[in-house]
């Protein structure tokens, strides 16, 4: 039996290697954006700033992602989702073309962080997809995951499911 603890420090071990901490400037530009949140051009400005310098690192892509999802910018939230899961698949050796990964490439049916990282990300691609009505690029996207993932893990086919009723006043 583990002690108490040991095990949440050893994820977050794994979750270090995983998604490093960006360096101190990048961290500065994602807390001006943050403080800017309400002036959005200027909040914009200092992300441009972030992607320019640092937009390979995951805290900053995700930064990012949040803002322009959390604004309801949703189109452009699309190309940060999509960094995300490339730098991940990178990392995990995956095709670089979403639509030529295999199962077989990863474990994406278990609870590893990466492989569950990357589908996330993608499921987020085709979500954005979904609410900007091209529902058939989301349902390839969606469709894809649930080809990967066959456990269902990610609940993506409650998210198909949504889509194909059209959303609803519940949703």
């Amino acid at each position: 039996m583990r002690e108490p603890g040991v095990l949440e420090e050893a994820w977050e071990e794994r979750a270090g290697d995983l998604f490093p901490p960006a360096p101190a400037e990048a961290e500065a530009l994602l807390w001006r954006a943050a403080r800017s949140w309400s002036d959005t051009d200027r909040a914009r400005g200092w992300l441009l700033l972030a992607d320019r310098d640092y937009g390979d690192l995951l805290p900053v892509v995700l930064g990012c992602y949040k803002f322009h999802f959390y604004k309801g910018l949703l189109r452009e939230a699309i190309p940060y989702a999509e960094k995300a899961a490339r730098i991940m698949g990178e990392k995990l050796g995956l095709p670089a073309d979403f639509f030529q990964v295999r199962p077989e490439d990863a474990d994406f049916s278990g609870y590893e962080a990466a492989p569950r990282f990357y589908l996330f990300a993608m499921k987020a691609v085709g979500y954005l997809h979904a609410r900007l009505g091209e529902t058939e690029r989301a349902v390839a996207v969606l469709e894809k995951i649930l080809e990967l993932d066959r456990k269902d893990r990610l609940a993506v086919s409650r998210l198909m499911a949504v889509i194909e009723r059209k959303g609803g006043e519940e949703e």
